[in-house]
């Protein structure tokens, strides 16, 4: 079977809710209705590392990007985010697509918009080269479940150091979920 030559850049936690803070898992283990969704578009998960659980630790108490926004933070972003885009820079230089990012709606870390760690690694990318120009978002709503039609699991484009989406839009981003891509 040939490969599909698609990546999207994941959240660490949606493949490992272990690694969240005590009390604001989504989900007992994986996010299923997003990794099933990344299964059928064929894209690969390519899985970043989880800021806060390197930087604290697993018993690490709730923050907010306030108290996360530290230069020591942002150190260690870019000291574990390093390896990680420098992976994604040999995939794409080798024809590898990366359709976008898959963050956590309202993470300190990993919110696409406003987490720390977001904005630290699209800043890293771009200075190395990787383009990730769109995200998607688990959303911050009760059931949590990712659905890529829905407005709140749709970030939509965005640009290295901006914090809010060219637009939020679903009805104009289809093409870009689409399974059809080559």
């Amino acid at each position: 079977m040939l490969r599909s030559k698609r990546l999207i850049v994941a959240s660490h936690c949606v493949i490992n809710q272990n690694a969240v803070v005590k009390g604001e898992a989504r989900s007992p283990g994986i996010m299923k209705a997003a990794v099933d969704w990344t299964y059928e578009q064929g894209y690969g998960i390519f899985q970043l590392p989880c800021p806060e659980f390197t930087f604290l630790g697993p018993e690490r108490p709730p923050m907010t990007v306030e108290e996360y926004d530290t230069p020591e933070f942002h150190a260690h972003n870019r000291r574990i985010l390093q390896p990680a885009v420098e992976q994604l820079k040999v995939y794409q230089d080798h024809g590898y697509t990366i359709v976008g990012g898959l963050g956590i709606s309202g993470s300190p870390s990993c919110d696409p918009g406003k987490g720390v760690f977001m904005r630290d690694f699209l800043e890293l990318a771009a200075e190395t080269g990787v383009n990730i120009d769109f995200f998607w978002q688990i959303p911050n709503t009760a059931d949590g479940i990712f659905d890529p039609d829905h407005d709140n699991s749709v970030f939509g484009p965005v640009a290295a150091g901006q914090r809010e989406p060219l637009h939020k839009n679903s009805a104009g981003i289809k093409g870009k979920q689409g399974g059809n891509q080559t």
